[in-house]
């Protein structure tokens, strides 16, 4: 655990990719500058949470994160999500602006156009398939798939996050409002480069886009440029924001 901000100007929650968990983004929150505070969702099913059901939507995810935000964060709140992480910060952001809390920004990694619907039936693979499948995409150490324990583990939260992902489908919507920035790896080979482009269409706000040398799992291996990234573009947002503030005209009745 990394120590939160008395006062932080910001809050960064970091929502993991299919099979992952919070551990995974330990190194990205420590790189983060001490003003801004850092959340790492941990999903239901993983970790101290080892005994709450799997989550069986993205959806439903979605909720429960936006939930925990509306009650414990104050101020300020960006979204990063990596992969199926991706998705669940978009819903989570939608369903925060409903409740006039849209965040300042979003930051989409390692995941294509939103509205291309994922391939229904990997959850289905057998163990052989599904482990080849998860190191092809790299950022996975083979050798937890040699402890039998482990593996079992590993592989049950695999297949319950990628059920979930089966299920989603994109609805256009209301679009937000806040800026989104697509994040990619050069040598993803599960996600083109110009599919990631089609997160624009999910906003009003403006669209950036960041390409960094690596794999699916780019994001584990660059923490302190990302991190630098974020922060620094959160920093600039803020600066407007109370600039723009301080300008707004007072209006009222005179008396």
């Amino acid at each position: 655990m990394t120590p939160v901000p008395e006062d932080p100007r910001a809050t960064l929650v970091v929502c993991p990719h299919a099979g992952g968990s919070a551990a995974a983004y330990l190194k990205l929150v420590r790189a983060c500058p001490p003003w801004l505070a850092t959340m790492v969702v941990q999903y239901p099913g993983r970790a101290h949470r080892i005994q709450e059901p799997f989550s069986r939507s993205i959806g439903e995810l979605a909720a429960k994160t936006a939930e925990a935000i509306l009650t414990c964060v104050d101020g300020p709140v960006a979204l990063l999500g990596h992969s199926m992480g991706s998705l669940v910060a978009l819903e989570t952001a939608r369903i925060l602006a409903s409740e006039e809390r849209e965040p300042v920004a979003l930051y989409v990694s390692g995941r294509g156009d939103p509205a291309t619907r994922a391939k229904g039936d990997k959850h289905l693979l057998n163990d052989t398939q599904l482990i080849e499948h998860i190191c092809d995409l790299g950022g996975t150490d083979r050798r937890i798939f040699d402890d039998a324990a482990l593996r079992a583990l590993a592989l049950q939260v695999i297949r319950a996050d990628y059920r979930a992902l089966s299920t989603y489908q994109y609805h256009r919507g209301r679009l937000l409002h806040c800026p989104v920035t697509a994040l990619n790896g050069l040598s993803d080979t599960s996600v083109s480069v110009t599919s990631s482009t089609s997160w624009a269409e999910v906003t009003h706000g403006a669209f950036a886009q960041r390409v960094f040398p690596g794999d699916h799992f780019f994001i584990l291996e660059h923490v302190e440029a990302i991190a630098e990234l974020v922060s620094s573009g959160l920093l600039a947002q803020l600066q407007q924001t109370a600039t723009t503030d301080r300008a707004a005209p007072v209006t009222g009745t005179a008396r």
